[in-house]
């Protein structure tokens, strides 16, 4: 998934878990989960995140935070027809730098993909499904900023009315390795079933954990843009997800959901197919 995706995941999921009141063996309320991160792309191999999650008030570091990473898990995915265990790796393209992945399973669109999870003598389970991806019909930008010196990101669809749609919105650019959500990235049909829609695009978080970032792209900059079409627990999991950061970035708000997580047994997190379509485009060059 997406590098700053994968660090509000883990730091803000494991506070917000580790923090909640819930029968424990652990002092302070604390309940060991562990914290799924996975995906499987229309195309490409599952790969999948595993951490611990974290105590609210425990005092983090780089080298505290390699602790609760879950390096020897046993992962296996499933197509219904053909079982693959990933394979534990170090990659620093991600956050925390070790994920599991897959070499052999493809994503395809309308497939159901089981993933299990063993470690530590429990088995976590989850499923999720790959939709049919959806092109944007365009992608322009607006001159923003005082001088004109910035662009505002513009994408146009229409959406499928004969079934049920749930989209996710990314970008990225050559300053940043992996793809990014957008602010307010995550889109439901029942608002404009079998319509035509245009999304302003506001660029997610690039260099920092806020959500108070610029808005706007550089002129003259690259930008590379993913639309995906999303199964209902992914779009469940990550609006949630989504409402808890912007609560808990409100003074005035408490972040007292519930994270809708789909993953059965001692864990929280997602499991997500993506249906996916990817664009270039220069800002106003």
């Amino acid at each position: 998934m997406r590098k700053l995706e994968a660090i509000f995941l883990l730091l803000f999921l494991c506070g917000f878990f580790g923090c909640k009141k819930e029968p424990s063996t652990t002092s302070g309320g604390y309940k060991p989960k562990v914290v799924v991160e996975g995906w499987i792309e229309q195309g490409d191999y599952p790969y999948v995140i595993l951490t611990r999650n974290i105590p609210f008030f425990s005092a983090m570091d780089s080298a505290q935070l390699s602790n609760f990473v879950i390096r020897h898990a046993k992962v296996s995915v499933s197509d219904g027809t053909q079982t693959e265990i990933l394979t534990s790796k170090r990659d620093t393209n991600y956050f925390p730098p070790y994920i599991y992945r897959g070499s052999e399973i493809r994503g395809e669109a309308g497939k159901t993909y089981t993933l299990q999870i063993e470690f530590e003598g429990k088995v976590l389970v989850s499923t999720t499904t790959i939709p049919p991806r959806v092109a944007l019909d365009s992608l322009w930008f607006i001159a923003k900023g005082d001088n004109n010196e910035k662009a505002q990101l513009f994408v146009k669809f229409r959406d499928n009315p004969n079934q049920k749609n749930y989209y996710k919105l990314y970008t990225k650019t050559g300053s940043t390795k992996r793809y990014t959500p957008t602010l307010l990235s995550n889109q439901d049909d029942k608002y404009f079933n079998g319509k035509e829609l245009i999304i302003q695009a506001n660029r997610g978080p690039v260099n920092n954990l806020t959500i108070k970032n610029d808005p706007y792209f550089a002129k003259g900059e690259t930008v590379m843009v993913k639309f995906s079409s999303i199964p209902k627990e992914g779009y469940e999991f990550w609006s949630s997800f989504q409402d808890e950061i912007l609560n808990s970035s409100n003074p005035l708000i408490g972040s007292t959901g519930r994270i809708k997580s789909n993953i059965r047994g001692a864990g929280i997190g997602i499991w997500c197919g993506y249906g996916s379509f990817q664009y270039q485009i220069k800002a106003l060059p």
